[in-house]
């Protein structure tokens, strides 16, 4: 027969793990949403549309020259259609929101078309044609 005391431990281990788990985003609610976001926070992602947006907060590489025409932050954020390649554009907010649901190490993100996998050393997104990126804070590689 349990004592009381061990009954309150199992069931304030059990109220405490049911509280963690209520406060994470589950699978599901990031394979419906249209955005996330990595681990560490640097890189955010969001479908609008027809197009896959991912931004850095901070990014280290060595930057192509900015377009003449662009006005705003330059380098920072990428962008793809569902079938065609991706490219830089220049852009004056980042795409990240808050409270954005963490795509943890490791796992893969498809969403309308668009797919990417979040790994310790960056991020690869790629879309129906396999045309994508491969992002990090000190290189980001367009295919």
């Amino acid at each position: 027969m349990e004592t009381m005391a061990a009954m309150k431990k199992t069931l304030l281990s059990g109220l405490a793990l049911w509280i963690a788990c209520a406060t994470l985003p589950s699978n599901d609610a990031l394979a419906q949403s249209n955005a996330f976001q990595t681990p560490s926070h640097n890189i955010a992602c969001a479908v609008y549309g027809q197009n896959l947006r991912c931004d850095l907060r901070q990014n280290l590489a060595k930057l192509p020259p900015r377009p003449q025409d662009c006005e705003l932050d330059w380098g920072n954020a990428f962008e793809m259609t569902l079938t065609g390649k991706p490219s830089r554009v220049c852009a004056g907010d980042f795409i990240g929101g808050e409270n954005d649901p963490v795509l943890e190490y490791g796992r893969t993100w498809d969403y309308q078309g668009f797919q990417c996998r979040s790994e310790t050393n960056g991020i690869t997104c790629t879309n129906k044609s396999n045309h994508g990126w491969f992002i990090k804070k000190a290189e980001q590689r367009l295919y």
